[in-house]
């Protein structure tokens, strides 16, 4: 039978350490300072079994009526504030210190045999203590107080079903516990008295509350918000669970939004008002994109209502609105705006022409550098077009589903592919003839310099993607697609988008063009050899956008060459 009280006391000290390091921070104090009595109760009847004398026995036992009374009269206290009756504090401290020094001096004192007890012998069975008592009248004076604040617990409870800020799913709860615990007494004083059953009781009792808990978190608006966000100022909180039932809200948030007060503690929120779906809208974007605010105008000033996760611990359990006041700060996001307006149109007026100067002065160089190859300007503003054309497809066809902003960079970028060649002798780019093989290497270097010239061009410029295109396209314009190409001998998609395509718009221009070592190619013959490429110096994929763009580009070429 001592393995009976032994195993009480560790289960009930486990789920007290469960309860309190689980819940402790967002749950009610007075069921904190409740549930940690539990296991001090459970002790106390264990070392009541254990006892040796009377005088231990009586200590024991009298611990467990102070203990008893201690847990009743703040379960007491937690059904006033769960029903959101406020108390008067000195009374309460009042009250108490009177009733506990009572149950003290007839439970702990002295002269307790002769005022609680008319008799009191110790003996053992099997190895457990007992208390064999005769009562007098004092002692019934005890339990009728413990029933008088059951009494008033039930009372206030039933009155709680009546009022709309008090969840009815945590009254039926509070019921069924109270109901489990006097039916437990009385049927466990019925069944047998060679053990104690209250000890059982007890720990069924916090099995019962680590159940209700997670509810009664839910609904204690206050701690549950203090849990969830820190207090900035003067803010209105409403909370909501995932179904947009009302669970709640604080006083400053029905000064805000008096709607609220007209709303049921586990009522939906209703279509007919246009508050409530301004509301359900807000909470429903906010599930799906986490947009959070919406305005409310007034009579006299903007609110914001902000949504957010309601934490239940670590884990979201509804809707946060956090209400504020935030008339100044529209004023002035009002005036900043109008100075925004202005200074924006001023600033795009002045970027558009640097843009235009940019690109003007890229443009140069690109032609500078074009006609130190005893090639016309020309070739670059062709080469251009046909990438233009060449994105034009791919943006209709949106396979890829790349940003607008790739296709226009990569227009833009498209001159700057041959920027190396400025690095290369004259003697060699400016050869009337075909390369040696020494030569066609010093050549080959233009692609690498390329890429190192626009690199040091635009490392300080806030400009990543344009930069980072125009690098790519000078650095691997001539890298095949089967890895043969220069300078690193890239080999399929490891080759740049915009390199690959600037290589078609690069070779066909070349083909059609008279060079000094060739004639130019009919468009046919040109359409024949790009053909042939693909898949070996061109990338397969951009073929159909070739194809498609095919009769522009000789029509293009027929007005310009």
């Amino acid at each position: 039978m001592l393995f009976y009280y032994q195993m009480l006391l560790v289960t009930s000290a486990i789920f007290t350490f469960w309860l309190i390091s689980r819940w402790g921070r967002q749950i009610s104090i007075f069921i904190s300072l409740s549930v940690l009595l539990f296991p001090l109760i459970n002790l106390c009847y264990l070392k009541l079994a254990i006892s040796t004398t009377v005088s231990e026995a009586l200590l024991c036992n009298g611990l467990i009526y102070i203990l008893s009374f201690l847990m009743q009269f703040l379960f007491f206290l937690y059904v006033f504030f769960f029903c959101k009756i406020k108390l008067n504090p000195l009374l309460i401290l009042s009250f108490f210190s009177i009733i506990f020094l009572w149950v003290y001096t007839v439970t702990l004192s002295k002269f307790t045999v002769g005022i609680f007890y008319k008799t009191v012998s110790h003996y053992q069975v099997n190895g457990i203590s007992y208390l064999k008592k005769t009562y007098l009248p004092m002692h019934t004076v005890y339990y009728a107080l413990i029933f008088v604040l059951v009494t008033v617990d039930v009372s206030v409870l039933l009155y709680g079903l009546h009022k709309k800020e008090v969840s009815k799913k945590n009254i039926v709860f509070l019921f069924a516990m109270y109901a489990m615990i006097v039916a437990a007494f009385f049927t466990g004083r019925a069944i047998t008295k060679s053990i104690e059953v209250m000890p059982l009781v007890y720990v069924l009792t916090q099995v019962l509350f680590l159940l209700l808990a997670p509810r009664l978190v839910l609904y204690d608006i206050d701690l549950l918000v203090s849990g969830t966000i820190a207090q900035e100022g003067m803010i209105g909180i409403a909370a909501f669970d995932f179904s947009m039932r009302y669970l709640g809200s604080n006083s400053r948030a029905t000064t805000f939004l008096p709607e609220l007060s007209n709303l049921y503690v586990d009522s939906k929120l209703p279509d007919d008002c246009e508050l409530f779906i301004k509301i359900k809208n807000l909470l429903g974007n906010f599930s799906k994109n986490h947009k959070t605010d919406i305005y409310l105008p007034k009579e006299d000033f903007i609110l914001r209502i902000s949504a957010t996760y309601l934490f239940r611990g670590k884990r979201p359990c509804g809707y946060q609105l956090r209400i504020t006041d935030a008339t100044k700060e529209q004023k002035y996001l009002q005036l900043l705006t109008n100075y925004n307006s202005d200074l924006e149109k001023d600033v795009a007026e002045k970027t558009s022409r640097l843009q235009q100067i940019m690109n003007q002065f890229l443009m140069g160089i690109a032609e500078m550098v074009q006609n130190r190859d005893n090639n016309t300007g020309e070739h670059i503003k062709r080469t251009s077009t046909i990438v233009k054309f060449l994105t034009d497809e791919m943006k209709k066809d949106n396979f890829l589903q790349l940003p607008k902003s790739f296709y226009e960079n990569l227009v833009k970028a498209a001159p700057m592919h041959d920027i190396g060649k400025i690095s290369v002798d004259d003697a060699i780019l400016r050869k009337p003839g075909k390369f040696t093989k020494e030569e066609y290497e010093v050549m080959k270097t233009h692609a690498q310099k390329g890429g190192e010239i626009i690199y040091h061009i635009f490392k300080d410029i806030d400009a990543p993607e344009f930069a980072g295109i125009s690098e790519s396209i000078a650095n691997y314009h001539h890298e095949r697609y089967d890895g043969s190409g220069y300078p690193k001998g890239l080999k399929g998609e490891e080759i740049p988008l915009e390199a690959r395509i600037m290589a078609i718009a690069d070779v066909y221009d070349a083909l059609v063009s008279e060079r000094c070592y060739k004639p130019a190619y009919s468009f046919e013959k040109a359409f024949e050899i790009i053909q042939e490429g693909m898949g070996r110096h061109f990338d397969p994929m951009l073929n159909k956008y070739f194809l498609a763009c095919r009769e522009k580009i000789e029509a293009y070429y027929k007005e310009n060459l």
